[in-house]
């Protein structure tokens, strides 16, 4: 009896191994990896990131976090940390040491301390560190010691309306030294000062959606009087939230909003301009595909922060759902991660990220925490596959995307890969049938049109010998039916014959 007990006891610790196991396992994916398919329909998907762990104020050894509002991560390889709620700048590595923080700053022999800073953001080619004191209404620029050079504040300009508040939340610095800074009270673009601190105006406004509201108040303006047109509602652009800058000076902005669908993301050239139009930005989608039916019932992504990956990636924060939306630098979709819950890899409030080779860095400002996700095995396939077409190398491109396609035969961006790798090898059939499976309309007929004109080239002389044989045939049988060779049965009958 002893025994059995014994073997018993055994059983049930066994059990017990494998349950902890299992829990442990799952927690390593507690959200849904998914894509869209040629339809626009999500679809189960391998999992491109996976959620590795999260750090807190006391993992850092810097007390909690309270309300972090923003990431950044320097040339030199440290994160900056906007600790929103504790008035200050936390410092780490990347291996979340503590290096130091900011919270007392020197100005002509004055002490400045912050008051809920939102933003921080380092040059990389000074050093120089600036921070959106947010509450006191300025923008702080510094050496990394805290020694401060200049401040941005309100502009003192007719352009600039006074009665608008300042608040700054997130700014960013160009190669040439000027300066952006995202005013949410503001609408008409970013506040641009240049090096010295002069107000130069406004960068990168948001276009007014032509909803049938906006066109319909357009009409009414045409033909109303003027206090008729001073008592209509005037419509404004939407403030974009969030933005980043490329190696090549272009800023890329995203919009917090589920209102309307016109510029939530753009990439901005140092005009202002949206040169995403030119790529076709009318026909992308960033974030969640709204379903075809009950969308009524969905509630739409709301952009918060966008970060740009070392090959031009573009990551996408979505806080609504807690979603991490990646792209390649041609905005096609990548992988989708996250979610909202308590859980690793989940969200309460995701407040912004910040990538770092085959990292990425969420910032939860609800949970407190900072989660760190790390490509997959299949996320470094697609990433090699997409960079390798990206930069022209077609025919290399081909077997990484074939080897996308033995993990996940529903990954629509490998076979439209695999299909312009073939049309650009003028393998235009083969290309036909991939772009085919993908219902890629355009890219089919353009493959479409280069077979024909293939086939053509290639059977140029056949197809000219058969013409000129059907020409001979069509002659020869005009002239014997002028000579009465050849008569239909019908044509004898009429004539009196059998």
């Amino acid at each position: 009896m002893s025994s059995f007990k014994k073997l018993l006891s055994l059983v049930s610790a066994a059990a017990l191994a494998v349950s902890a196991l299992t829990v442990n396992v799952s927690a390593l994916e507690t959200y849904d990896p998914y894509s869209y398919d040629r339809w626009g329909d999500p679809v189960a998907s391998q999992a491109g990131y996976t959620a590795e762990k999260y750090v807190d104020g006391e993992t850092i050894g810097c007390g909690s976090l309270f309300e972090p509002a923003d990431l950044f991560i320097s040339h030199d390889d440290l994160m900056y940390i906007a600790d929103k709620g504790n008035n200050r700048i936390v410092i780490t590595d990347l291996d979340f040491n503590f290096v130091r923080e900011m919270k007392e700053f020197s100005y002509n022999g004055e002490t400045l301390t912050l008051k809920k800073p939102t933003g921080v953001y380092v040059d990389q080619y000074t050093g120089n560190v600036y921070v959106c004191d947010t509450e006191n209404d300025r923008v702080i620029k510094c050496d990394t010691d805290g020694n401060v050079d200049r401040l941005f504040t309100k502009p003192d300009s007719e352009l600039y309306d006074q009665n608008l508040t300042y608040n700054p939340s997130k700014v960013l610095v160009d190669k040439a030294g000027n300066v952006y800074v995202i005013v949410k009270s503001q609408t008409k673009g970013a506040v641009m000062f240049d090096i010295n601190g002069e107000f130069l105006g406004f960068y990168g406004a948001n276009r007014v959606e032509a909803t049938a509201e906006v066109l319909a108040n357009a009409f009414w303006n045409l033909i109303g009087t003027e206090a008729q047109r001073e008592r209509r509602t005037k419509q404004t652009p939407i403030g974009f939230s969030n933005f980043d800058i490329d190696d090549d000076g272009f800023i890329f902005t995203v919009t917090e909003s589920q209102e309307v669908d016109t510029d939530l993301v753009k990439k901005l050239n140092p005009r202002g301009d949206n040169i995403l139009d030119s790529l076709g930005a009318a026909d992308m989608t960033f974030g969640d595909i709204p379903p075809a039916y009950y969308s009524i019932y969905s509630k739409k992504s709301s952009l918060t922060d966008i970060d740009l990956g070392p090959n031009g990636e573009l990551n996408i924060l979505d806080f609504q759902h807690g979603r991490i939306f990646q792209y390649d630098k041609e905005c096609w979709l990548l992988f989708i991660m996250g979610g909202s819950g308590d859980q690793l890899g989940l969200f309460q409030s995701a407040a912004a990220i910040e990538s770092h080779d085959n990292h990425l860095y969420v910032l939860d400002s609800r949970k407190n925490n900072i989660t760190i996700f790390t490509r997959t095995v299949f996320g470094e396939i697609v990433t090699e596959a997409a960079n390798l077409y990206n930069d022209g190398l077609y025919e290399e491109s081909l077997e990484p995307w074939r080897n996308v396609l033995k993990y996940d035969g529903n990954y629509r961006r490998a076979y439209i890969g695999i299909g312009n790798a073939l049309y650009n090898k003028y393998e235009y059939k083969e290309a036909m049938d991939y772009f085919k499976i993908s219902i890629s309309r355009v890219r089919y007929n353009r493959a479409f049109e280069g077979y024909r004109d293939q086939w053509l080239k290639k059977n140029y002389m056949g197809a000219i010998i058969v013409i000129i044989l059907l020409i001979v045939l069509l002659v020869v049988y005009n002239k014997m039916r002028k000579l009465g060779k050849i008569v239909y049965p019908w044509e004898k009958n009429r004539k009196g014959g059998v």
